[in-house]
Order: C-alpha cells, then structure tokens, then sequence
C-alpha cells in the first residue's frame, strides 16, 4: 500500500502511520518537510528516526537521517531567541555525504556542533571561576578560554591539544605543545616555557630591546695567549668563545660592540680580513667532536656576521673597541657563542697575545690554526683560558 504525503494532515500521526507501514518512500527529489511549531511538541517522536534515501541503485544512495529528537527548555538552552515559550527541539542529525556531521545526543547537555549566527560569540569559558564574558550566552566549549586576572596562566588540564587560553589583562594567549602525555602549555609569541613542572624557562622574550650604553666585563685574568683571538704566527686562524647567560646576567640585551684585551703587539700591527661572528647555543661549554662550520654545537640559532672582513689595527696594549656593523640581540637565556675568523691569508712578525683569565670549569674556548688554507673539520677545545671580554651594549 502507497501512502502520500498529502494523506498525512497531522504531524502527530507520522508515528503512528510509521509504525504501521515500516517506511515512507519519496520519490520526488525536491523534498521539503515542514511543521509549524504552532502546537506543542513535547512527548512527541518518530521512534528511531527518519531516514531519506534516493534509492536508485546507481552509484552511491544518498541518505539523510535524522535521530534523536530532543526537547530542552528556554531555559537550559539560555537562547529565547529562538523560540516561542513552547520549547526548543534539539535536533541532532547526521549525513552519509561525508561533508557535513552535525550531532548531539543528549538530551541534557549542549555539547556538539551549533549552528552561530553572524552576530553570535564564541566562548570557551574562563578560568579561576570568573564569569564569562557578558556579551555572550552561548557557552561554546574548547575553543577559547579567558582569564581577566594578571598573572593567571592556565595548567595543562586547563586546556585540550589545540585549544587557546587568552589572558586579557596581560594580553597573553596560551596553548599545548607536545604529545599524549607529555604536553606542556607555552605562550604563544614566546618561547618560554610555563609548564611548572619543567622548572626551567628557554627562548626569546618578547619585547625587543635597546641600546643602554652599558659595558658587560667577563672575568678578567693576565694569562698571555697567542693564539686568541687571531694567531698572528699562521695564515690562517679559527677560534671560537662561550659566555654563559649566567655570566651576562638577566634580560635580553642589544649587543652592538665588543673590547678584547690585548698585549705584546707591534704598535699599528694589523689583521686583515677579519670577521666575528655571534649565535645563541644551548651549550655551557664545548663538548667533543667540534667543527669548524659549528658542527657538535647544540642549539645553534640567530647566527649572525656583526662585523665582517675588517682590517684590525692594534694600537698599543690593553683593550681593543671593536664596533659592529650590525647589531646582535642577545635573547637572555640562552649561550652566546662568539666566532672569529681570520682570514689574513698571511703570517707576521710583531704579532702579540690576548690577555686571558683561566678557569678549568668549563672548556669556554675553541681554537684551530694552519697556514696555506681556512682551517676546517675537528679543533681543540680549551679548558683553562678565554679573553678578558667587554660586551657593549
């Protein structure tokens, strides 16, 4: 037996006449199904669903289903807009198209995807109880979380992988990075690291600094060493320096020269072509296997040319001001590495030394020479000297 659409006059019979056929087949392709919610709806259903289907047997039916007919109140939904005081059906329904999934299967939660219009707010929630922000009623879950307190970061049990948390008082936005179990929260824009758990912090800060006219003085020693920073008895030279941020101090810095304590020098000896070098390392000294391209140095990053092919021309002994042509930003946390290169090309007499403080804590220095060609490959490291630096800045 056929049944028409037109037969059906009252939508609260569509049960009834459901149950007593099984299915309702349509074969008209412009379908629309239209109830005005002009009575009331509650205990109303259509047992498991109603599904559409073209059934045409050519390539793959089309089905759309609807399921889970749920009716929730004005007032645990919060949207009165949307309704006439005689409730709002929730309707949670699915596609086999594979384009579009919109569901929601319970019937006390509004958990699941929503429909938002132009002028709706996406609202993730906050955080330390504060209530949510007043322009919307649509609390929308995992996808932005607030916090209008200074210095309230989130946990990683505050946040799902992807989620955002944005601290508007110290205009700061939060998420995850990491792995199943092994997340940790970072803040976006920085590097530094807020998962309390780590006890460490790394990276860049976030503002940029200025020059201060400042000097920074390394630990001064009067060990006489040849062979920093440029070996005056070879063609060539190749030497390399770590200071540690725990030696230059909190806060990043805007480096725009160096001072290098020298002695023993003809008076107007020069080097030409000379180049230096700065880069931020994770390292606290030279470990083994180091090379000339930098080679077994961790955490290399910002490397930069701050003064390159120069010709130095000591005069007199003590230190030497050397200005960049290009300003280095020291991040504060990190190791700077200071490289320089000789690059003469050829040995000469009259050549003196750097003065140097010794320390065998750490093998703060590297250093390979030769003549004939720019050194490569493995150097030595050192363990007992490092010239007496000043870093401007």
């Amino acid at each position: 037996m056929k049944l028409f659409l037109s037969q059906i006059k009252d939508i609260d019979k569509m049960p009834y006449y459901l149950n007593r056929l099984g299915e309702l087949n349509i074969e008209d392709n412009n379908v629309v199904l239209n109830y005005q919610l002009s009575g009331n709806t509650s205990n109303k259903g259509i047992g498991g669903g109603l599904t559409i289907q073209d059934g045409d047997a050519l390539g793959n039916d089309v089905t759309f289903r609807i399921g889970s007919l749920n009716t929730l109140t004005d007032s645990v939904l919060n949207i009165s807009e949307y309704t006439n005081g005689s409730g709002y059906t929730n309707l949670g329904f699915v596609t086999e198209l594979n384009d579009i999934v919109l569901q929601n299967t319970s019937t006390t939660s509004m958990d699941g995807v929503r429909v938002i219009k132009e002028k709706d707010i996406i609202n993730g929630g906050t955080l330390s109880g504060e209530t949510a922000y007043s322009g919307s009623n649509r609390y929308m879950k995992f996808l932005v979380k607030s916090s209008e307190q200074t210095g309230i970061t989130p946990s990683v049990s505050d946040l799902l992988p992807g989620e955002l948390m944005l601290n508007i008082a110290d205009g700061k936005l939060f998420t995850l990075k990491g792995g199943s179990g092994n997340y940790e929260v970072i803040e976006i824009g920085s590097s530094i690291s807020n998962n309390p758990s780590s006890g460490t912090t790394s990276g860049t800060t976030s503002s940029t600094p200025t020059i201060q006219n400042l000097v920074w003085t390394s630990p001064v020693g009067t060990s006489n060493i040849e062979r920093y920073p440029s070996y005056g008895y070879y063609d060539y030279s190749h030497s390399m320096f770590i200071i540690r941020a725990s030696e230059l101090g909190s806060g990043s810095k805007l480096l725009h020269g160096l001072e290098i304590e020298v002695g023993g020098y003809t008076n107007g000896y020069t080097y030409n072509n000379q180049t230096i070098k700065l880069a931020h390392i994770s390292d606290l000294e030279f470990g083994d296997n180091v090379k000339v391209d930098l080679t077994n140095i961790n955490g290399v990053a910002n490397l930069t040319s701050v003064k390159s092919g120069f010709n130095w021309a000591i005069n007199g002994s003590g230190y030497q001001s050397i200005d960049f042509d290009t300003n280095f930003e020291y991040n504060g946390n990190d190791s700077l590495l200071i490289i320089w290169e000789n690059r003469d090309s050829d040995w000469g007499s009259g050549f003196g030394w750097a003065e140097c403080h010794f320390d065998n804590t750490y093998y703060d220095s590297w250093f390979k020479y030769q003549d004939n060609s720019y050194p490569t490959g493995y150097g030595t490291k050192d363990q007992s000297y490092r010239p007496n630096f000043k870093l401007k800045y």
